[in-house]
């Protein structure tokens, strides 16, 4: 699991003001779960408020990882921004700075992965919005938006829950249809 220091800004129901934080992000192989402050974080489809939603809630949220030029929130934003005690000394080293600036306040995060959470809601909403099927028919009868759905499922995996033969036919699949993508996409450019 990769980790790094993260900026986490609620968008949902805010003008570029909602409340924000920085503190340790724990993301998986693929970046499109991350683990934060006791939540969890999938990535979002383009053109939303945000680039992340919290798998519990559907709240958007715009998550970055941190500038070293400061300017986390966006130019227009205004609010102060929580950071986690237990960063605090990494934030400054990153910066080149002696203390925080005005408009941090500290605060101490919940730094474990909720991954019991995670794989609670990832099979839930799996159940409500995947059709299983998929996975086993053939990948030239799969229509485009199929074959989309498909390459969701196996990038959502959290492989490193997975047992490690199993894991490997994973990412065989998914290097597998995304190569059909691919082609497809190459025989019949947007």
């Amino acid at each position: 699991m990769r980790t790094e220091l993260t900026y986490v800004e609620l968008k949902s129901g805010y003008n570029d003001n909602g409340p924000a934080w920085i503190g340790q992000g724990q993301y998986n192989r693929t970046g499109l779960t991350l683990y934060f402050n006791g939540r969890v974080f999938k990535k979002g489809p383009a053109g939303s408020e945000g680039n992340y939603f919290d798998l519990e809630t559907g709240e958007q949220y715009w998550i970055s990882g941190v500038k070293k030029r400061g300017g986390d929130r966006h130019w227009a934003g205004s609010g102060a921004i929580a950071i986690d005690e237990a960063v605090v000394e990494a934030y400054l080293e990153l910066r080149g700075l002696i203390s925080l600036p005005k408009g941090y306040k500290v605060v101490t995060l919940d730094n474990l992965p909720a991954r019991e959470t995670s794989v609670e809601y990832e099979n839930q909403n799996r159940e409500e919005f995947f059709d299983e099927s998929l996975r086993f028919k053939d990948v030239d009868t799969l229509t485009d938006v199929q074959l989309d759905e498909l390459i969701d499922y196996y990038q959502g995996e959290d492989l490193p829950s997975i047992h490690k033969k199993a894991r490997k036919g994973y990412i065989d699949k998914l290097d597998m249809l995304l190569q059909v993508r691919a082609s497809r996409q190459a025989k019949n450019p947007a």
